[in-house]
């Protein structure tokens, strides 16, 4: 599997993103044609691991972000389903709540829970470049 780097020329100073795969014999510059020979088998295999897992932790990012977005639309949302307006009374039967009905909190603290970790994880992902300068 090819690995997603950059690829710096120390002669001519070129800066350019180029999967680079294991399979390919050299490194080549395409400005000035300079060749270096291709990264070991372990370095390949050590940036894939971490491509992969930034990938994995990118993907738990977007999604507990749009579980973040679905909770405030059901935390601002009028739906009879969350808050029902009915109490327990003292005799334990259920009767009409007296006063104004309030949104229930719990969904908005999740929501920003999971803007939260969706923030933490999407930074962590977003760590780790590799450039290689030959």
């Amino acid at each position: 599997m090819a690995v997603t780097i950059k690829l710096r020329c120390s002669e001519c100073e070129t800066t350019i993103e180029k999967e680079l795969s294991a399979d390919e014999k050299e490194i080549v510059c395409v400005v000035c044609g300079r060749r270096m020979a291709n990264l070991p088998a372990a370095d390949h295999a050590d940036m894939e691991q971490a491509q992969k897992s930034q990938r994995t932790l990118g993907i738990v990012a977007i999604a507990l972000f749009v579980l973040a977005i679905l909770f405030v639309f059901l935390w601002m949302g009028d739906s009879g389903g969350w808050v029902s307006g009915k109490v327990v009374g003292p005799d334990g039967k259920i009767q009409d709540a007296s006063g104004s009905i309030e949104p229930n909190m719990g969904l908005m603290v999740v929501a920003a829970i999971c803007a939260l970790a969706s923030t933490v994880l999407g930074v962590i992902a977003s760590l780790k470049r590799f450039v290689v300068e030959f």
